[in-house]
C-alpha cells in the first residue's frame, strides 16, 4: 500500500512538474551616461548593455569611467558595469556571424565542389574523346604509310617499266631503221636484177637474130 502512495505522489509530481510554465531572466541592462563622475550630474543617455565604449579616462575615487560613444557622445558611466570581454549576448551574435561565415564559406566550398567535379567529368570526357582521336589518328596514319610504302613501290616499279618502255623505244627504233634500210637495200637489188634481165633481154634480142642468120646461111650452103 505504501509502494502505491508513493507512486501516485510521484505522478503527481511529475504531472505538477510539467504543468508549470517555465520563465528566464533577461540579460538586458541599461546604465546612464551622465555629464559628470557621480549620481549627481544629469543623465545624457541610457546605454544598452552590449554597446561599445571607447574608455577616454577613469576616476576610482568616484567608480566611474568617462566614455565616448560610437556616435561621439562623451560621458560618465559606473565603471561596475564595464567589461573587457563582451557579454554572453555579444558573445552569441558574433559567433552566429562566424556560424553563418562558416556556412556561407561551406556553400561556397560545395559549390566550387560541384564546379569542380564538374570541370572534373569535363576533363574525363575529353579525355575519352582524345584517346578516341588519337586512336583514329594511329589507324590514319598506318594507312598512309601503307599507302606511302605502295607509293615508293608503284614508283620503283614505274622507274623500272619506264626504263624496259626506252629500252623498247630504242630496239623499236633500232628495228624500224633496220627494215627501212632492208627495204632500200631490196629496191636497190630488184633496181639491179631488173636492169639485168633488161641488159639480158636487149642482147638477147640483138645478138640471137644474128645467131640465126650464120646458122641458115650455112645449112643453105
Amino acid at each position: 500500500m505504501k509502494r502505491v502512495v508513493l507512486l501516485f505522489a510521484g505522478l503527481l509530481l511529475a504531472i505538477s512538474a510539467s504543468a508549470v510554465e517555465k520563465r528566464y531572466v533577461s540579460d538586458k541592462l541599461y546604465i546612464q551616461l551622465r555629464s559628470g563622475p557621480s549620481q549627481e550630474y544629469r543623465i545624457l543617455k541610457v546605454i544598452q548593455s552590449g554597446e561599445h565604449l571607447i574608455v577616454l579616462e577613469e576616476n576610482e575615487t568616484e567608480g566611474y569611467t568617462k566614455v565616448k560613444t560610437d556616435k561621439g557622445v562623451e560621458g560618465w558611466v559606473l565603471t561596475r558595469f564595464l567589461e573587457n570581454e563582451p557579454i554572453a549576448k555579444e558573445k552569441l551574435i558574433l559567433a552566429n556571424r562566424e556560424l553563418e561565415q562558416l556556412r556561407a564559406e561551406k556553400s561556397t566550398t560545395q559549390s566550387q565542389s560541384s564546379e569542380l567535379q564538374a570541370e572534373l567529368e569535363t576533363v574525363k570526357s575529353e579525355r575519352s574523346t582524345l584517346a578516341r582521336d588519337n586512336t583514329k589518328l594511329e589507324k590514319e596514319l598506318e594507312r598512309i604509310m601503307s599507302i606511302s610504302d605502295n607509293a615508293l613501290a608503284l614508283d620503283e616499279k614505274t622507274k623500272k617499266l619506264t626504263l624496259r618502255n626506252q629500252e623498247l623505244e630504242i630496239q623499236v627504233e633500232t628495228m624500224t631503221n633496220e627494215n627501212a634500210q632492208l627495204r632500200d637495200d631490196s629496191r636497190q637489188t630488184f633496181l639491179l636484177y631488173g636492169g639485168g634481165l633488161v641488159f639480158i633481154g636487149i642482147f638477147a634480142g640483138l645478138v640471137l637474130p644474128g645467131l640465126r642468120g650464120k646458122r641458115n646461111n650455112s645449112g643453105w650452103s
